[in-house]
């Protein structure tokens, strides 16, 4: 995820500072698979072609897309809306977590994008984050003012909003976000949702009731915006 937010604020800014040390893409999402490299139980990937929730036969790329691994829940036999439904590529079961992050793109656009994405019962979650213009002023650490927004969208559930910037949109306002592991500023969502298989009794199919059941899976994945914030006014 982080790679791409550097992707879009290299778009944005003519003459951007960009940390000396890379910043390690989707560290969040892979988090929970520790040391497993060849075959992790949670595939996590910035081009995933999904088919658009439309079902106008386009397909789509979300900027970050979170899979179950086969071995958990299988490839369906044929590529694209299902069911059940995979990536168009037909390497990955449907991605039951996506982000999108805005830089120049509006907030409606992402609202609109993500809401999108939801329509598929498959996506069990979108995080949208929308990076406003830096302002003139700066903050008691010379990093120019930023104002910026999270939106989690989950399946049955209620929206969930934060301001995490340096400052408020439309103010100079501070928000509370000034420092790592507060948490009203930390995203929680469920490592299970990346495991959601549903029967679909129509046509016969039956998710694997035995499979072997990842110690990881009653955990979160846990954002801290603080950190999102902090590489932002790094790269700017």
């Amino acid at each position: 995820m982080f790679r791409d937010l550097t992707k879009k604020l290299q778009e944005r800014f003519r003459h951007p500072k960009f940390p000396k040390e890379p910043i390690e893409e989707n560290r969040y999402f892979n988090v929970p698979n520790g040391n497993e490299f060849a075959d992790p139980p949670i595939i996590v990937s910035g081009q995933s072609l999904l088919p658009s929730p439309n079902a106008d036969g386009l397909s789509i790329v979300p900027d970050t897309a979170v899979h179950p691994n086969k071995t958990y829940v299988p490839i369906p036999p044929n590529p694209g809306l299902g069911p059940p439904p995979s990536d168009t590529r037909w390497k990955n079961s449907h991605a039951r977590i996506v982000c999108e992050v805005a830089v120049s793109q509006s907030y409606r656009g992402l609202k609109k994008k993500c809401e999108l994405w939801m329509r598929q019962q498959y996506v069990r979650c979108a995080l949208g984050i929308k990076l406003y213009d830096l302002r003139t002023t700066r903050n008691t650490h010379g990093q120019f003012n930023r104002s910026m927004k999270a939106k989690l969208w989950r399946q049955g559930m209620p929206t969930r909003k934060w301001h995490f910037g340096t400052v408020q949109k439309g103010s100079n306002v501070p928000t509370g976000c000034n420092s790592p592991g507060n948490p009203a500023y930390q995203i929680n969502i469920p490592i299970s949702d990346v495991f959601y298989d549903p029967p679909i009794p129509n046509i016969g199919y039956v998710p694997l009731v035995s499979f072997p059941r990842p110690a990881i899976l009653d955990g979160n994945f846990t954002i801290d915006l603080y950190e999102i914030q902090q590489r932002v006014l790094d790269s700017q």
